[in-house]
């Protein structure tokens, strides 16, 4: 067995990528409890407010109270707690626990890629090469920089794409596939999902017109729907919180922009924000501005760098008929990528659809276009047969994997470089709403002091009702009356918060009583019934009453795990079926 061979082995090849994600990301481990800046504190936030209330209060994160004066958590569409991958979380912390997953999805990233170029029938060296493009593009790396956790589940992506590929010949398959659908969404990933089940619808309506068969098409439905039927624990509450949000947002993106993103080497996110993006002051000629190569989204929305060697390979493919979906596939994702800029409207007309039009950020697309380029590059890297190939194909593969590592590696060297916030929680002894000076990096720290954000940094919340008592310079906020108070007579009183739950001593008093909370449904108190007042949950006491114990528990949650229960025991029951 030569060395190549041995490099085909699944076990070599998984020691490999745990090698090179390692060497990728070691500036990540330098200082492991350093924090990060750009999205981190929101990212952070996100997972540690589930982590307090699993291992602090030991209750289901239903209901976040440290932001936007209480809102879902369970139902935001990037909450992670109910993904396998937060099980690092709760083992080594928030901030620990997240940097292992950055690592984790890498290597699991690299070896679904490989065994996925297998599968379709590339050459060992090849498999690597493909592995190596798609995921040590700087996309992942730039996303890591600025803590777009949600983003890391496009790692799955090459593991749906092959479990379909498999269910071609055992549908049983399909389960699996489903299964990691699933995954990307309970781990946050609402962009990996949506442009994921693009890509397979895509490719399946492909494959069945070059079968002249409907079956591809059959079972990329089949998958997807049993996708949400997996997910439906999150979903249906998802859905009646999110329902009837969209967001007015800017869709350009231009031809210039976009080959800087996939050939400069130039991906330094703080110095392109310098040179493009902080130069559009007038949004007035936003679209004038995009078009000279402006862009009005940081760079790390669009930076997907590949390089020539790997353009030239995509290239060499199209001489290659067996490459005619992908090839077609990859151009599609490259014209979503221009939004409103792209020569047909196939961005406007996504923009339409119910959920999706309050997706944002067209130049999302290229990760897509980089997963087409890395198959496609190693399909041409695979077709050479000259004599020495395997040299030849050994060497490509290295000068893209150090073109790339010294493209993005650089990137994560400025990830975290802040020293953990010392948490003063002397300050504030209990439970209040707080106005920041500034909500994109403080919402973690206030959260660890039992503060909540009220000028949250989040696109989906409730309608902010909630009354602040502080400014974060600890001035009073006027008009604050209490954590509880009975309306109309502004009386305060104490309450006990935990993360669902509020519990008020009301010993003596009658009329409405009001939680300083943002109302939702789903909010309960036992033996009465709870209602919106001016925004806030409330609801009625007597003279009888002694204590009265509000708490958040959506019946939408309740509904989504029996569907959720009923899919997966429906899938178990084909997939036994159909595996015999």
């Amino acid at each position: 067995m030569d060395a190549v061979e041995i490099l085909g082995s699944r076990k070599v090849a998984f020691a490999v990528f745990i090698v090179l994600s390692v060497v990728f990301l070691l500036p990540v481990f330098d200082n492991v409890n350093n924090w990060g800046s750009y999205d981190w504190d929101q990212h952070f936030f996100y997972h540690g407010s589930a982590y307090i209330s699993l291992v602090k209060f030991h209750e289901f994160p239903f209901w976040n109270p440290f932001y936007c004066g209480g809102s879902p958590l369970l139902a935001n569409p990037q909450s992670v707690f109910l993904s396998p991958f937060f099980l690092f979380v709760l083992l080594f912390g928030t901030v620990v626990g997240l940097k292992i997953q950055i690592l984790v999805y890498l290597v699991v990233g690299l070896f679904g890629m490989f065994l996925l170029s297998r599968r379709l029938g590339l050459k060992i060296l090849p498999s690597y090469l493909s592995a190596v493009v798609f995921m040590m593009s700087s996309w992942f790396f730039a996303r890591v920089l600025v803590g777009h956790t949600t983003f890391l589940p496009f790692a799955l992506l090459p593991w749906a794409f092959l479990f379909y590929l498999y269910s071609q010949e055992k549908s049983h398959y399909l389960v699996f596939s489903a299964g990691i659908f699933a995954l990307m969404f309970l781990s946050g990933g609402i962009y990996p999902v949506y442009l994921s089940a693009l890509f397979l619808l895509l490719y399946s309506f492909l494959e069945s017109i070059e079968k002249k068969d409907i079956k591809p098409v059959i079972i990329s439905v089949s998958i997807l729907v049993f996708a949400v039927l997996f997910s439906a624990v999150k979903i249906v509450p998802m859905l009646q919180f999110t329902y009837g949000l969209s967001f007015d947002d800017v869709q350009y993106n231009s031809f210039q922009t976009l080959a800087k993103s996939i050939l400069s080497r130039t991906q330094d996110v703080a110095v392109n924000d310098l040179e493009a993006g902080a130069e559009i002051t007038d949004f007035s000629n936003l679209r004038e501005d995009t078009v000279s190569g402006k862009v009005p989204w940081g760079w790390h929305e669009y930076s997907s760098y590949v390089g020539w060697f790997v353009v030239l390979l995509v290239l060499l493919s199209f001489f290659d008929r067996k490459n005619w979906k992908l090839i077609i596939i990859m151009f599609f994702f490259l014209l979503v990528s221009l939004g409103d800029f792209s020569p047909v409207p196939l961005w406007g007309i996504s923009r339409q659809v119910p959920i999706i039009g309050g997706l944002h950020g067209p130049s999302r697309m290229l990760i897509l276009f980089v997963f087409c380029a890395a198959l496609l590059s190693g399909r041409a890297l695979s077709s050479i047969r000259p004599i020495n190939s395997r040299y030849i194909a050994f060497g490509i593969t290295m000068i893209v994997l150090l073109d790339l590592f010294l493209v993005s590696r650089p990137l994560v060297d400025k990830a975290f470089t802040y020293d953990p916030v010392e948490i003063d929680s002397s300050k504030f002894n209990d439970y209040v709403h707080l106005i920041s000076s500034t909500p994109f990096q403080s919402q973690f720290p206030n959260m660890l002091q039992g503060i909540d954000t009220v000028n949250c940094y989040e696109r989906v919340h409730p309608k902010i009702n909630v009354i602040p008592q502080f400014y974060d310079n600890g001035s009073a906020y006027e008009g604050f009356i209490g954590d509880a108070f009975l309306a109309g007579k502004n009386k305060p009183f104490s309450v006990a918060f935990s993360q669902n739950k509020a519990s008020v001593d009301v010993r003596g008093s009658s009329g409405i009583l009001v939680i300083n909370q943002n109302y939702f449904p789903g909010w309960h108190s036992q033996g009465r019934k709870v209602f919106p007042y001016k925004g806030l949950v409330a609801a009625n006491i007597t003279p009888s009453d002694t204590r009265v114990v509000f708490y958040y528990s959506p019946e939408t949650f309740y509904i989504g795990l029996v569907t959720s229960i009923a899919g997966i025991l429906v899938a178990a029951y084909f997939a036994v079926k159909w595996r015999r």
